[in-house]
């Protein structure tokens, strides 16, 4: 199972910035750092394509990750997909951090949707999407800028333009602004790093 999870060092400035704008640079840190560790124990194997490399490894030192080249997020993304056949991946699924509430069964399902699909799409209720997955390389990045409400919905209409099998996943929410931690307060999913930071976020922690 070819699982890699996208991305930031965990640097002051550097993530969660619109989070940050309303709670403070160190608790959307404190926060990442929990979405982080929250992955981690529930996908220990999965890979990390990250940004910058030198500065995730002074982090976490002796994980499995690879560099993001320079170039915005979809150009990001379509070099990692272009080149996991040179990687021996056949089949791949590239999931966010944003969303720490993300289950096992729903990556085994789109792994399990890519035996018969060629795409698989996990939409979040922005318009985005938390998890992209491919069977070999189909460039339905093409000209879509990340970012806006219609960036799952231009990937879907170049997939059909393309002729694709293209399967959807049941959508959730990622975490980008602060209305949105009351999201992840009323979500049931295992996620003990991030219930601890949002605890102390409760309590006036200054960020």
């Amino acid at each position: 199972m070819n699982l890699t999870i996208a991305a930031k060092a965990p640097l002051p400035g550097h993530v969660k910035t619109r989070l940050a704008q309303e709670i403070g640079d160190d608790s959307a840190l404190l926060l990442y750092r929990a979405f982080l560790a929250d992955l981690a124990e529930r996908f220990p194997s999965a890979s990390w394509y990250v940004d910058p490399l030198p500065a995730w490894h002074a982090a976490y030192p002796g994980t499995r990750a690879s560099a993001q080249p320079p170039g915005d997020w979809t150009e990001r993304q379509q070099l990692f997909f272009r080149t996991a056949a040179e990687r021996g991946e056949e089949c791949v699924v590239l999931i966010a951090s944003d969303s720490p509430q993300l289950s096992k069964e729903i990556v085994l399902e789109a792994f399990d949707l890519l035996d018969r699909n060629d795409l698989v799409l996990g939409p979040v209720t922005d318009g985005g999407y938390y998890l992209i997955g491919m069977r070999g390389w189909h460039d339905v990045l093409d000209g879509v800028s990340m970012s806006t409400p219609f960036v799952l919905e231009e990937i879907v209409r170049a997939a059909r333009a393309l002729g694709l099998r293209l399967a959807l996943l049941e959508p959730t929410y990622d975490v980008d602004e602060r209305s949105d931690l009351a999201l992840l307060e009323a979500d049931d999913a295992e996620m003990p790093a991030t219930r601890a930071v949002l605890a102390t976020l409760r309590t006036g922690v200054p960020g």
